[in-house]
């Protein structure tokens, strides 16, 4: 009867082990980096959802038509701003709603109270805050917002765009556009 308890003790074990073993080799190997989309796998992004529910009900308010689309920029401050002298975000509005009625019937809201809401933030590579230099590497990040009627984000992703021209934006853009319509 020992042997029978003593072997259970050893068969547990060696489970337990086995499990933690199997749950570290197949962890992500960068936390908050979200690869769902093949797009997503390509720069640094990250994502938050607020509600599955209310990401649902904001879903098909797009797939009706029904939303806006916002945009802003956010220039560097501690050096040059020369990000916006060739990015053009009259086009890259355009980009998004060109992308949001792919999954839309081809028309949309502009005095809706749906809203996505982009910006472009120029990476400021002279900001002391900055500490290590990986921070250095990417050109900027584009941030995209759901937000619902009731003013309240249901999704945000964040995604890096490298090119020093901004020319990566749009598929930037089209990408966090993508990453809600698939989540």
């Amino acid at each position: 009867m020992k042997k029978y308890f003593i072997a259970f003790i050893v068969l547990f074990l060696v489970l337990a082990v086995g499990q933690g073993i199997y749950t570290q080799l197949s962890k992500q190997s960068v936390p908050g980096k979200s690869k769902r989309t093949p797009c997503l796998a390509k720069v640094t992004s990250f994502e938050r959802s607020y509600g599955d529910e209310d990401i649902e009900k904001l879903r098909k308010m797009i797939l009706s038509g029904d939303f806006k689309v916002t945009s802003s920029i956010d220039k560097a401050v501690y050096m040059q701003s020369t990000l916006f002298d060739t990015v053009d975000m009259k086009e890259l509005d355009r980009v998004m709603v060109k992308k949001l009625k792919s999954y839309s019937n081809g028309k949309i809201n502009p005095d809706s109270r749906n809203t996505v809401q982009y910006t472009v933030y120029e990476n400021d590579k002279e900001d002391p805050k900055k500490r290590s230099d990986s921070c250095k590497f990417f050109r900027g990040y584009v941030v995209v917002k759901f937000i619902n009627g009731e003013n309240k984000t249901v999704y945000q992703n964040q995604i890096d765009f490298m090119d020093p021209k901004g020319k990566d934006i749009p598929d930037t853009i089209r990408c966090g556009v993508s990453s809600f319509m698939t989540y």
